[in-house]
């Protein structure tokens, strides 16, 4: 179980990285100087922008919740990635996402299009509390050090997909000290990868003799299924055998202005209090399932953990480790309808407050209508749950210190740099001066493309009456 959840964790955080790069740019939530992206967070913000128009040619955004695996700092033989010792229980969360060219054009200064592609994926991963420890290098030794756990279960869930948005934003209501704005994302999606797996309650039984001890498996299940795209040699295949979904994305925001201070008149630079509130990622993929797919039961008693390594050695593919675990379990039943997975729909409450000379404090509470703690549903949630962020932040430079207190209950401190049209943050600066860090955080880049000078922002808004 050690090795497996390791393995899980390193194919997440590749898959992460290298599949299809989910929210997060955590840094920039309620600042007018996002410009096309604001709208991941709420999809009403594109009106409120800075900017005539922004051309954001690339985003990227990775985080990682774990408790478990850890760098090893301490130098020698033991250094590199480690595994928590000790009997406990295990979680894994990523999310990640890549979007490319989101473009944002201000009609005029009451309304506002937005749209742009991206990528994301979501993995989560449960154990219940099992023993592990440096030495275990074998199922045998692995069964061994948890003679005493009642049974093992775990189950995790991953899901994949692009996605394009068309976003519309504008002024609802206006009046001299404020303003109220709408606007609505239409997410057109396609469902590229779905996975899940299940152990349930795996019991064993423990046989000594005087040389050897061995263990036989005698109660419990598993299932596991994954997208039948899986199976194509190209990705021109995979897009045409994925299946279409809709999503949406709905929001407003509140904008007022300190009409005392203003005295060249309002806009959205001088704002002195905004208050949004969006509902995010309704909807969910579904996915056909490979022909590999299929739930088990009633675990064959003949079957020792030497069978189980013998079994499982040398699988070079879907059919050889479907025909493995038939082997192993008396009934067996194939998957075959389609399956889902939601969406991280979820509610953002978003209170940013100007306190001039550059300087600004946002507040951020993201509340997920999702849990994952279930092996029931196939679900996803984002990992943000309360963050503050003051910022120093111009047309051309910012600097932004993100704390966060997220849905795992670890608390995180990162950091972020705006130069001109980069943006470059860490979701949590422990990773680089704890010792022996757990690997938690992760980061987010863009590059964006639009007016720099103020002068010339200020000049192609539209006049305040209109």
């Amino acid at each position: 179980m050690k090795k497996l959840f390791l393995i899980t964790t390193c194919f997440a955080l590749a898959f992460s990285f290298v599949k299809i790069k989910a929210q997060g740019y955590q840094a920039l939530h309620g600042s007018v100087f996002t410009g096309s992206t604001a709208v991941f967070n709420n999809p009403a913000a594109s009106v409120h922008s800075a900017y005539k128009w922004d051309l954001t040619l690339f985003s990227v955004q990775v985080k990682l919740s774990n408790n478990s695996v850890y760098i090893n700092n301490s130098g020698g033989t033991g250094s590199g990635i480690s595994f928590k010792e000790g009997y406990h229980s295990n979680f894994l969360h990523t999310n990640a996402d890549v979007s490319f060219l989101n473009f944002l054009y201000k009609i005029d200064n009451a309304h506002a299009i937005n749209f742009g592609i991206r990528g994301r994926t979501y993995t989560h991963v449960k154990t219940m509390p099992f023993s592990s420890n440096d030495s275990i290098n074998t199922i045998n030794n692995f069964l061994i050090a948890n003679r005493n756990t009642a049974y093992l279960q775990a189950f995790g869930t991953h899901t994949g997909w692009l996605e394009a948005d068309l976003n519309y934003s504008q002024v609802l209501i206006e009046h001299s000290d404020s303003k109220l704005s709408g606007g609505i994302t239409l997410q057109i999606m396609k469902g590229l990868s779905g996975a899940y797996f299940k152990l349930n309650k795996i019991s064993y039984l423990e046989t000594k003799t005087a040389t050897d001890t061995s263990f036989s498996f005698t109660n419990g299940g598993a299932a596991a299924a994954y997208s039948a795209n899986y199976d194509e040699s190209s990705f021109k295949d995979v897009y045409k055998n994925s299946l279409g979904a809709l999503g949406l994305s709905i929001g407003i925001e509140y904008m007022t202005y300190n009409t005392e201070e203003n005295t060249n008149g309002n806009n959205n630079i001088n704002y002195d209090w905004k208050i949004g509130l969006s509902l995010m990622d309704l909807g969910s993929n579904s996915f056909k399932p490979c022909i590999a797919s299929g739930q088990y039961y009633s675990p064959n008693n003949t079957v020792t953990d030497a069978d189980l390594s013998r079994k499982f050695t040398n699988i070079s593919d879907t059919k050889s480790l479907k025909d493995s675990l038939n082997t192993l379990f008396g009934n067996n039943t194939d998957i075959t309808d389609n399956f889902s997975i939601s969406n991280p729909t979820r509610l953002i409450l978003n209170i940013d407050k100007n306190f001039g000379n550059h300087f600004y404090v946002n507040g951020d509470l993201s509340m997920n209508f999702y849990s994952t703690s279930s092996s029931t549903k196939l679900h996803t949630r984002e990992l943000n749950l309360f963050t503050i962020t003051p910022r120093w932040e111009t047309i051309g430079f910012g600097a932004y210190l993100p704390v966060q207190y997220n849905t795992q209950g670890q608390l995180w401190i990162g950091a972020a740099v705006k130069l001109g049209p980069l943006v470059l943050g860490l979701h949590d600066l422990g990773l680089l001066f704890k010792k022996d860090p757990v690997i938690n955080g992760g980061g987010y880049l863009l590059l964006s493309i639009h007016p720099f000078n103020k002068r010339k922002i200020i000049s192609k808004m539209d006049c305040p009456d209109r």
